[in-house]
């Protein structure tokens, strides 16, 4: 890790609020880019871009990992 990257207690997946800047690329509760799952820049961290899949909290349907990493 460098100064300037998180770590990911489990992995990082984006918010709605990436959703909304970048609908094409970003969609709620999805894994980051593979090559950022665990570290990820600390700027999307402090700009609500990006959240560890442990503290997210999707409505609707559970997914099968959400049983298996729980």
């Amino acid at each position: 890790m460098t100064p300037d990257t998180v770590t990911a207690q489990r992995h990082w997946v984006w918010t709605p609020k990436a959703e909304e800047a970048n609908p094409k690329r970003s969609r709620a509760g999805d894994m980051v880019l593979q090559q950022y799952s665990k570290e990820a820049p600390k700027k999307w961290l402090e700009d609500g871009l990006i959240v560890d899949k442990s503290e997210y909290v999707k409505e609707g349907q559970m997914e099968i990992y959400d049983l298996l990493e729980g």
